[in-house]
């Protein structure tokens, strides 16, 4: 549920998946597993990962799309603004994206409760 932020703040900060597995003490597939949410994240792995990405759990773990509680400032991995808004504009997309699928279902909910009503009426 939140590896795709946690993916960001890494690439962010110019780490590697091994890097911070290594950091934190797991298989760099373990990671992997964490940051494609094929793994649960608990509370431990967590505070782990918060401390080796130096930010807070609060930051993983909120709405916020930015980092509130940085311990240190996030530069890009190639040092430019570019990078940041790059990966900003890729992880609004896919937010975007998710709430289109997810408004897209509501509607085929509501169409099904609408013809079910008017057969209900006939």
């Amino acid at each position: 549920m939140y590896g795709e932020k946690i993916r960001r703040i890494r690439q962010m900060r110019g780490l590697s998946q091994e890097n911070i597995a290594t950091r934190i003490g797991v298989a760099p597939n373990t990671f992997s597993k964490i940051e494609t949410d094929q793994a649960k994240l608990e509370s431990g792995m967590l505070l782990k990962i918060a401390n080796a990405l130096e930010v807070s759990p609060i930051d993983i773990v909120s709405n916020q799309l930015t980092i509130i509680n940085s311990r240190k400032m996030i530069i890009p991995p190639f040092g430019n603004v570019e990078t940041i808004i790059s990966l900003q504009r890729d992880f609004f997309e896919k937010i975007i994206g998710a709430k289109d699928e997810e408004i897209a279902n509501l509607n085929k909910i509501v169409d099904c409760l609408i013809s079910r009503i008017t057969l209900e009426l006939r």
